[in-house]
């Protein structure tokens, strides 16, 4: 091991005993023995992706995911203790080392302390932000803007995205909506939903045949999939197992072959997997026809 992967790993390790102190000793070897290892051996890709998107170490980066496991049962606990009158909990901190829990309740703020967290007190609670966050969904179902709406605990608002905001709030007020409790931002994109395409997946032809992805394929820069013959004929269109728009049959061969292949709309991307049947993904790429 090199001079500075020791040096790392000691510092998570020496970490990761502060975290373990935390833990009652009812709990057991087997709770601090878990947590341990999922920080220690996260998800492959995981550091990678910390250090790319968030502009850090992979020292910080470790240091997020201790942060994040030592605090998560401080959170659960502080959560059930508040009840009603918990409103939301944050990190900050360059390796989330700082734990804010929000309270509608002044007097919940030396429990808050004492556990370990910092205490903010706001005027809504986690409660009211997702019935108000319900009132907004229903009130923008037909709205052709404000696409986006999430509960920001932070401000202690509902954020609603659009490409046009004056009208959204306009919509909202209309619809009789608590304005003070909404924040709407402008915003230019149209998000749209995306799926991969994975082999053995299921697709719908029509409303009611349903078959399986065999793997993608691309003919030149045109996405699809290889399927049997049998699901479909030329020009029958297709929809993911979520009924969502997918894509069109281009050729079909029944029943002398059986062999189909499918383009698909840009709301999909082709993946090289393929579903092995018990949980399992194989890769599958490079062959060509």
């Amino acid at each position: 091991m090199s001079r500075r992967h020791a040096a790392t790993a000691g510092r998570v390790l020496a970490m990761a005993a502060l975290v373990l102190a935390t833990i009652p000793v009812a709990r057991g070897e087997a709770v601090a023995a878990r947590l341990v290892l999922s920080v220690w051996k996260p998800p492959p890709g995981m550091l990678t992706a910390l250090q790319r998107d968030l502009h850090i170490t992979v020292e910080q980066a470790q240091a997020r995911l201790l942060n994040e496991a030592r605090f998560t049962p401080v959170e659960t606990q502080l959560r059930r203790r508040l009840g009603d009158r918990f409103a939301g909990s944050w990190l900050i901190g360059s390796t989330s080392q700082i734990l804010v829990v929000a309270t509608t309740d002044s007097a919940d703020l030396p429990q808050i302390t004492a556990m370990g967290a910092r205490g903010e007190v706001v005027g809504r609670s986690l409660a009211r932000l997702n019935a108000t966050l319900k009132e907004v969904d229903a009130a923008l179902a037909t709205h052709p803007n404000g696409r986006v709406r999430l509960v920001d605990v932070r401000t202690n608002k509902v954020i609603v995205l659009s490409d046009s905001a004056s009208a959204t709030e306009d919509f909202l007020e209309a619809a009789g909506v608590d304005l003070v409790a909404v924040r709407v931002l402008p915003f230019a994109e149209r998000p749209r939903p995306l799926s991969d395409l994975l082999g053995g997946d299921p697709y719908y032809v029509g409303s009611v045949n349903r078959c399986s992805i065999g793997f993608s394929v691309l003919r030149g820069t045109q996405s699809g999939f290889v399927s049997s013959g049998h699901c479909g004929v030329v020009g029958n269109t297709t929809f993911g197992v979520d009924r969502v728009s997918q894509g069109v049959f281009q050729a079909s061969t029944f029943p002398a072959s059986d062999f189909a292949w499918v383009s698909v709309n840009d709301g999909w991307t082709p993946r090289p997997s393929v579903k092995n049947g018990s949980g399992g993904i194989v890769s599958v790429a490079g062959s060509r026809a």
